[in-house]
């Protein structure tokens, strides 16, 4: 059994050796050209800033097995960057533009480091997903395409995309140009065949190996192979290099590093969707959940203290984290020991990064841009819409052709209009109702129910949804114009807000034209359970409906139905309440020659507004019906607030469900209205099954009539709600 100090030096070797070969491939990839002079310090920083962030994060992670190092899919964009700032200093002399491209990775760190820590600290570490996911695939295919593209410059010296094509005949260039390709594809193949976690640090020894037996055999000395461009040139220097903080303050062009600003201010997003898509991917190989916002902190922490020696970001890579759990190193002793080798190379940094071949290099970050471009770019076609597929190869030509920036744009632009599009698409509508399928919880007379039933349809019920704005309200203004367009529109419209979460101006604009709509046709609107903000942004218009009358406001859907339904019934002389309970008990069943007798073994009581008749809890050994008045049931909520659930007038029977069911009383029954009431026992209607059969099964139709009626709206309204 392998001890585990020795898994974890083993690891720590293999992290060491991948860690600086990434720090020699990014350094040559930024520190290249004019700025060739500060390739020794990039390497060191580029190192330096892995044990740092390696040490700090596996210290102070959640998940202690955390490795980290710099990453590449910000190197990139930074690379780009630094190209276009240093550019723009033709008169500058070599240190100003390496102090320079300090300053600008000093930056982007320290804005990265303070990103990932107020976001975590806020609880923001779910805001980058916001972004569709099309837009971040498309962001880190970019950065892929980046990272080729800034080694083919570093190879061909060149800039554009014409000047690598011309310098394709260059026998200088194609002597690292293939090479590069041959590497990058070599190593693609081999990490995509072979599981092993020796492949890569292997095939990068033996590429370093065999270029120099190569040198050896031709007789031709390392000098002339860095003469040659073969070698990264190190002008003299040797072991740690590193700029002091102090002398890039000094020596830096800060105007060169605030016109590159806007190019930065992607880093610390994709840099945070790097992070969280690696966290994702640990929570689901781990098989447990990590603290996304602590993550952001912690790596936020050490991102500003690398910022301090003009080091690159960098976060938790999810390879080398998984690869040490497959090596058994568990705990803090993963971050660590890769750390630790790290730092053992930092006093040769040097000349280690003078013996790899810029071949090696330039095919290191082809074969990391290409690996972006594809999981990201290609792959995702099979899992991703055909649109939004699209988008992200979009996105990808766009900074292939355009540049960055503009990629940048059309990705923002594109995200934007996504949401609008997506957004739109939900409905506003949330359900589409009449008076005649819809109803108040007010139990009513029979022949109330049949005004309702002929006039419900001159009721028009939209509760709507979701946050109403430009690209959902037109949805409801065009909903309500076909409803009053009809051969015949409805003389009350009400609205229900109770599903709104919020308006925008073009909302409000929207319900202010249904408003005027509404007095053009005479039709009454009642706004239900409007929230408090929306009410204040609608103040205007509803002023002005409300000087035509037009414009009611009720406290919910259940009261502005059952102040519609009043109207209806008042504006209808067949719909008077009956005057007695004979002559209700006749509408519900017909006449029967028994019904005074059921009514003579009724107890007749008065009950003023107010008054208690049922208590939730109690023991449910009557049965009610109203004579005169009316009555509501109501329960408490957890918050202390009284809810209203139905409203019982005359003729309504009260209290048959628990009565049938021999269990308590579910909710109280209040007075409203001083009423009469009429009360069966349980006792009187035992005594009628056993000496007169047919007076009970009188009783018995009568309430299951009320049974009948309840269900047959509760079926509407089933329906009403599956369409």
């Amino acid at each position: 059994m392998i001890h585990p100090s020795l898994r974890a030096t083993m690891f720590g070797l293999i992290a060491g050796i991948d860690g600086l070969g990434t720090s020699v491939a990014f350094a040559a990839l930024i520190f290249s050209g004019t700025l060739a002079e500060g390739f020794a310090a990039g390497v060191s920083v580029m190192l330096l800033s892995s044990v740092l962030l390696g040490a700090y994060i596996s210290l102070r992670s959640r998940f202690p097995t955390s490795v980290a190092q710099v990453q590449e899919t910000t190197i990139a964009i930074l690379a780009s960057a630094i190209v276009a700032a240093t550019a723009t200093m033709s008169t500058a002399d070599g240190g100003q533009k390496v102090a320079t491209a300090f300053a600008i990775l000093a930056t982007s760190t320290f804005a990265t480091g303070a990103f990932f820590y107020f976001s975590g600290r806020f609880g923001l570490g779910a805001m980058v997903r916001f972004l569709p996911f099309s837009v971040v695939a498309g962001f880190l295919a970019g950065s892929g395409w980046l990272l080729i593209e800034g080694a083919l410059m570093m190879v061909s010296h060149t800039d554009g995309a014409i000047g690598m094509l011309q310098s394709l005949g260059q026998f200088s260039v194609l002597a690292i140009l293939l090479p590069a390709l041959l590497f990058a594809l070599i190593l693609t193949a081999g990490l995509r065949l072979m599981s092993n976690p020796l492949v890569m640090p292997a095939i990068m020894i033996a590429a370093i190996a065999l270029f120099h037996l190569s040198l050896w055999a031709a007789g031709l000395p390392i000098e002339d192979a860095r003469a040659r461009g073969w070698l990264p040139e190190l002008s003299g220097a040797s072991g740690l290099q590193l700029h002091s903080p102090l002398a890039i303050l000094r020596e830096a062009d800060w105007g060169v590093v605030l016109s590159v600003l806007p190019m930065l201010v992607s880093v610390p997003l994709i840099a945070m969707a790097g992070l969280l898509l690696n966290t994702s991917g640990l929570e689901l190989a781990a098989g447990k959940d990590i603290d996304a916002d602590a993550e952001l902190k912690t790596t936020g922490q050490a991102n500003i203290f690398v910022s301090l020696i003009g080091g690159a970001s960098g976060f938790t890579g999810i390879g080398m984290t998984l690869l040490a759990r497959r090596l058994g190193v568990i705990g803090r002793a993963a971050g660590l020991a890769s750390a630790a080798a790290m730092t053992l190379a930092l006093p040769f940094a040097t000349e280690l990064a003078g013996a790899v071949p810029l071949f090696l290099a330039a095919g290191l970050m082809m074969m990391l841009g290409g690996e972006l471009l594809y999981d990201w770019a290609v792959a995702t076609r099979r899992t991703l819409p055909h649109l939004e597929w699209a988008a992200v190869l979009t996105i990808v030509l766009t900074m292939m052709v355009f540049g960055f920036i503009t990629g940048i744009a059309i990705g923002l632009a594109f995200s934007v209009i996504t949401f609008v599009f997506n957004y739109a698409r939900l409905p506003a509508i949330r359900l589409a109702a009449s008076g005649r399928n819809r109803r108040s919880n007010t139990d009513r007379s029979a022949s109330a129910l049949r005004v309702l039933e002929e006039k419900g349809e001159t009721i028009h019920i939209l509760e709507l949804q979701n946050y109403l704005f430009f690209g959902t309200m037109e949805q409801v203004v065009s909903a309500v114009r076909r409803r009053l367009a009809e051969d015949h529109p409805p003389q009350f419209l009400i609205l229900d807000f109770r599903y709104v979460s919020g308006v925008d101006s073009a909302a409000i604009t929207g319900l202010a034209k249904i408003f005027r709509m509404a007095t053009v046709e005479n039709v009454a609107i009642t706004l239900t359970a409007l929230p408090e903000t929306v009410a204040r942004s609608l103040a205007h218009a509803m002023q002005e409906a409300q000087d035509h009358g037009t414009v009611t406001v009720a406290a919910d859907l259940d009261h502005a139905l059952e102040a519609c339904e009043e109207r209806l019934i008042l504006e209808d002389d067949n719909a008077k309440e009956p005057e007695g309970i004979a002559e209700q008990l006749v509408r519900a069943l017909g006449p029967h020659r028994r019904l005074a007798d059921l009514i003579a073994v009724m107890e007749r009581t008065q009950h003023a507004r107010g008054a208690i008749l049922i208590h939730s809890g109690e023991e449910a050994d009557d049965i009610y019906i109203v004579a005169k008045g009316s009555v509501k049931v109501q329960m408490q909520l957890a918050s202390g607030r009284m809810l209203r659930l139905r409203t019982m007038t005359a003729g309504a029977v009260l209290g048959e469900v628990a009565f049938y069911l021999r269990g308590p009383r579910t909710a109280d029954v209040v007075v409203e209205q001083d009423a009469t009431l009429c009360t069966l026992t349980r006792t009187v209607l035992e005594g009628l099954e056993r000496n007169d059969p047919e007076l009970a099964v009188l009783a018995h139709r009568l309430f299951a009539h009320a049974l009948a009626e309840r269900v047959a709206i509760a079926n509407r309204l089933v329906s009403l709600l599956s369409n």
